[in-house]
């Protein structure tokens, strides 16, 4: 993986001129940064960061998917796809908020499931983050809405409806 093709794209899809964020972002959880390459250039990558997704009397390890992404000529080409589908066959939950509601339909198609995630601890399933996200999670504000739309892929024995989860780093 070329970690600056991974800072490129992800720079190209998000426009973010927060680059101590992205420091912070790369420097805390590179390691979980998946890319899907085209011959020798990076067309793709998405962020699997570690968490683990509570309720009940269940318990799993997740992924919560971030700055998924693909090099605009490299688009509708099914890179986004394939590296999605590869993090499905680990066989652990995933969930993702999607970075605008054009893509829930692309999420969907993938096998994704909406769901509503709060950022206020309700009762029932939450989403914890672990490793380097647990650090990033400490040094980053996130926005203060209650409420937001999510996906999610796994078992339905976890119920995400309402699932905990505060840190989308919007």
């Amino acid at each position: 993986m070329n970690v600056k093709e991974c800072r490129e794209i992800y720079r190209e899809a998000f426009n973010d001129p927060d680059t101590a964020f992205e420091n912070l972002l790369f420097g805390l959880c590179g390691r979980y940064c998946r890319s899907e390459m085209c011959g020798e250039k990076t067309a793709a990558i998405l962020f699997a960061l570690p968490c683990r997704i509570t309720g009940g009397k269940s318990e799993a390890a997740a992924f919560y998917v971030f700055a998924a992404a693909t090099k605009r000529e490299y688009r509708k080409m099914g890179h986004m796809s394939r590296l999605i589908k590869s993090l499905e066959a680990e066989g652990v939950p995933i969930f993702l908020k999607p970075a605008d509601a054009g893509l829930v339909k692309f999420y969907e198609k993938l096998g994704f499931t909406p769901f509503t995630a709060r950022r206020t601890e309700p009762a029932g399933c939450s989403a914890l983050p672990e490793g380097g996200f647990k650090e990033l999670c400490r040094k980053f504000r996130d926005a203060d809405t209650e409420s937001y739309t999510a996906m999610y892929f796994g078992p339905d024995n976890l119920k995400p409806d309402n699932m905990y989860f505060p840190y989308t780093m919007e």
